[in-house]
């Protein structure tokens, strides 16, 4: 099963029951954002390669016309477990440029590429479009490569022949390697015929579903969703109406007979709010950090590429190309210690707003009052005031000894046991939990990995000779190694060969260089979900979660809450649930 549909469909059932319930009450939102948590799936590459049939493998849509008389025109869009399946036509021939056109338009809002090819694999045309849409497009980073009908492969869906063409891929890929690019092997009609087969030939159909590579397609795609964060997309609108909830909630609960406890369960409303709204802005503050940063070396690679072919001699373009890959990683060292430092001021800001609000006068008066008439407070508030105020012990000092010895000349005195007491949800073992998992550094030598394992190859069209040579040159450990090659390449072919070849070598050595810094610039991105996932989120939920289990338990103390108001609670409470088993999925 591929999970994010799941999460989708479980997140959207969720969702209808919510809104269908809130447009029962009465009550109206504007939800702006609902377009924005759907993962789309976009399916891209050659003509006649299978595209809709994988599509109907994946959707199990019986509806998709499929067979080799059916060619997709138009985009077509499906609506499947809450993601958008989007099937584009195949690219064959300069005939039908329309066609790329149509494509491209699609291919841009895509969560997930999965383009397709035949076991023939890429002709020279085929080979122009992956470059274009992987490097010119950048979408390397968001892309699943498919090889679709194996079975007309000579050893069929076999590991041996995934390893010879897995080969075969690496000089038409480069500078990208089958790996970066999650290579998947499928016989999609096979996966079909199984389902025909299943009732009347079990044996057959569990031979032909072994053969379609259906199973490690489902995983690929699962790593891929995993890799990408891509199911924290869920999580919109699911934030919208837990606010519209909060609101409403507030609206239709009724007074407790005690106004402290109502002051108390306020005061436990506004931290949340103060956690929430610190925790978005912290996200956004992050990631524009790192999108700025991923948007500045994509520029050094536009800008390096363009030194090729310049007038410049071997010795001067290797020193500029060194002097881009060295601004790439200042980037990115700079990028991690900007987003460090944003997240520790902005927890300490954190911290500050919630102690100004313990130490003021009205949140102080309410301790004295809540601790004065602790032993006639309901038990569900007891509880709550232990918890959310870390009560401590002083020697042989209890609560109840405590209320009963003069409270308010004890206020002031440091060593007190009521010093303790705080209305925050223990929220400096919070800031100095979170500030002390910074500090990780993101590898700043990205573009030499990526680089190193994309170096000596070169892009179909480029002559045998040519692309043995480029094998047998040693690989380095940074761009310029990689541009080193390409230096090299062009000598040769100025030496031996036309303008023809000249200007195509020029071409993908340029592309190459952009490839690089794309791939870091992608690479840069991905890790930026997984630090907010680990510095934001995570530290905060927990803190978040706390807060709500303290609001609820003190509302269930409370007589004459509407049916309709507990629903809404047990709502939140689902939200909270779903919002957090996003979060973990790693």
């Amino acid at each position: 099963m591929l999970k994010i549909a799941e999460y989708s469909c479980a997140c959207d059932a969720l969702k209808d029951k919510i809104k269908r319930s809130l447009r029962d009450a009465g009550v109206q939102y504007d939800n702006r954002a609902s377009e924005d948590d759907t993962v789309r799936i976009v399916f891209a590459g050659q003509y006649s390669a299978g595209k809709s049939t994988i599509i109907k493998m994946l959707t199990g849509n019986e509806d998709i016309a499929t067979g080799a008389e059916i060619t997709t025109q138009e985009t077509q869009s499906y609506e499947w477990m809450g993601l958008e399946i989007v099937d584009t036509p195949g690219v064959h021939t300069s005939l039908r440029p329309d066609h790329d056109e149509i494509s491209y338009k699609a291919i841009a809002s895509a969560d997930i590429l999965v383009f397709v090819v035949t076991n023939e694999l890429f002709d020279s045309y085929i080979a122009e479009h992956f470059r274009k849409l992987a490097i010119d497009k950048d979408k390397a980073g968001e892309m699943i490569l498919v090889v679709n009908k194996m079975d007309r492969a000579a050893r069929g869906n076999s590991a041996e022949q995934q390893e010879i063409i897995r080969e075969g891929l690496r000089d038409v890929l480069a500078p990208y390697t089958p790996e970066q690019l999650h290579l998947s092997f499928i016989d999609a009609q096979s996966y079909l015929d199984s389902l025909e087969e299943r009732e009347t030939d079990p044996e057959i159909a569990d031979e032909l579903l072994e053969r379609s590579g259906y199973d490690k397609f489902i995983e690929t795609l699962n790593s891929f969703v995993a890799e990408k964060s891509l199911v924290s997309k869920l999580t919109t609108e699911l934030y919208i109406l837990d606010n519209v909830l909060d609101k409403t909630i507030a609206e239709l609960e009724p007074g407790n007979s005690d106004a402290d406890i109502d002051a108390f369960e306020e005061n436990l409303i506004q931290q949340r709010h103060i956690l929430i709204d610190a925790r978005n802005r912290m996200q956004q503050e992050v990631e524009d950090i790192f999108t700025d940063a991923a948007a500045n070396i994509r520029q050094l690679g536009l800008d390096a590429a363009d030194l090729v072919g310049a007038k410049n001699d071997n010795n001067e373009l290797e020193e500029k190309l060194a002097e881009y890959d060295r601004m790439a990683t200042d980037i990115m060292d700079k990028c991690q210690a900007d987003a460090d430092d944003t997240v520790r001021s902005r927890l300490m800001d954190l911290g500050q707003s919630l102690d100004n609000m313990e130490k003021s006068e009205f949140s102080r008066n309410l301790k004295i009052r809540l601790v004065d008439k602790y032993d006639d407070l309901p038990e569900g508030v007891k509880k709550v005031f232990i918890t959310a105020t870390n009560i401590e012990k002083a020697g042989d000092m209890v609560l109840g000894t405590i209320a009963r010895s003069g409270v308010p000349e004890m206020l002031d005195l440091t060593t007190s046991a009521v010093q303790t007491i705080q209305l925050t949800d223990s929220t400096q073992s919070l800031v100095r939990k979170s500030v002390s998992t910074l500090g990780r550094r993101f590898g700043s030598k990205v573009l030499a990995r990526e680089t190193a394992a994309g170096a000596g190859k070169t892009v179909a069209g480029i002559s045998k000779g040519v692309s043995a040579a480029s094998k047998g040159i040693a690989r380095g450990s940074s761009v310029v190694s990689l541009v080193s090659i390409g230096i090299e390449l062009m000598l040769q072919f100025k030496e031996d060969y036309d303008d023809k070849l000249l200007h195509e070598a020029l071409k993908n050595n340029r592309q190459n260089i952009r490839s690089a810094f794309n791939t870091a610039a992608s690479e840069l991105e991905d890790y930026s979900r997984q630090y907010i996932k680990d510095n934001v989120f995570r530290p905060m939920e927990e803190s978040v979660s706390s807060i709500e289990e303290n609001i609820r338990d003190i509302r269930d103390t409370k007589n004459g809450r509407s049916e309709l108001c507990l629903k809404f609670e047990r709502f939140q409470t689902e939200i909270g649930d779903m919002i957090q088993t996003l979060h973990s999925i790693e």
